[in-house]
């Protein structure tokens, strides 16, 4: 994992914050984008709706790991690396 700056800590505590407060037993997280993620959703005939949020991109490797490690939360298939929006999924 990178060295976070002082503003970079304060973001991803925020963000990881905000996430706590949806997360509850058998969520998955991931990053993706919005269009691609809801796309591949439906073609995969997932049930669930995703739940997103704005984060920057070189931070969300963190705050998913974070989850994951952790919190013992399930990634999801979908996640990949340096994307714009965390999603928890339903």
């Amino acid at each position: 994992m990178a060295v976070l700056t002082a503003q970079q800590i304060t973001e991803v505590n925020t963000l990881i914050a905000e996430i706590q407060k949806s997360i509850k037993p058998k969520c998955e997280i991931g990053a993706h984008d919005k269009v691609i993620l809801n796309g591949l959703l439906k073609a995969n005939k997932v049930k669930g709706k995703p739940q997103f949020y704005k984060c920057k991109r070189e931070l969300s490797d963190a705050i998913v790991s974070y989850f994951v490690k952790e919190k013992g939360v399930i990634k999801n298939r979908f996640h990949m690396n340096h994307q714009p929006y965390i999603f928890v999924l339903k």
